[in-house]
């Protein structure tokens, strides 16, 4: 009775060739929510002056490896996780750097032209550059941090969780 209540039942979508719901271990759902729930670390540590951002991405990745001849399961979402975390990393510096020059240019050029008063009209257009950066740049990482611990949460209910452009993916990978 105990091994039971320890168990939880895979989705209909995910039949054994046995034709029976694949069961997976309560360890395993929660091993596989932390690998999603790692993007928590991840971006506190990036926050806290991004050189933790390795550890924070090593956790998923350990997990990974860690699983990768236990469980299946714990495996795939590890992966997923990583490649989710190290994607919305990178594509935040790219648009970071871009949003930042941009501002840069468009200040720049507003400076110059001041000098001529047409450069006056162009303010209130870097200005409004200047406010969708920093909306860009705290409004992404909070984003990026709710769609990670969403799938930590479906993924401890019992969900098989895949993020979006990646999840399918990488299952043809795992093999899971």
């Amino acid at each position: 009775m105990q091994e039971a209540e320890n168990v939880r039942e895979m989705p209909d979508d995910e039949i054994a060739e046995t034709g029976e719901a694949v069961r997976a271990p309560t360890d395993e759902w929660t091993a596989a929510a932390l690998a999603h729930a790692s993007v928590l670390l991840t971006l506190a540590l990036g926050a806290a002056g991004g050189i933790g951002v390795p550890v924070g991405l090593a956790v998923p990745l350990a997990m990974y490896f860690g699983y990768r001849e236990k469980s299946r399961f714990v495996a795939f979402h590890a992966l997923q996780s990583f490649v989710y975390q190290s994607a919305g990393l990178l594509i935040y510096v790219v648009v970071a750097a871009a949003l930042g020059v941009w501002v840069t240019m468009a200040w720049n050029v507003s400076a110059w032209l001041a000098a001529v008063l047409i450069g006056l009209l162009m303010m209130p257009f870097a200005l409004l550059l200047t406010l969708l950066m920093v909306l860009v740049l705290v409004g992404a990482p909070i984003a990026w941090l709710g769609y990670g611990l969403y799938a930590a949460y479906k993924v401890y209910q019992g969900s098989n969780f895949h993020y979006w452009l990646i999840g399918e993916r990488l299952e043809k990978e795992v093999k899971a």
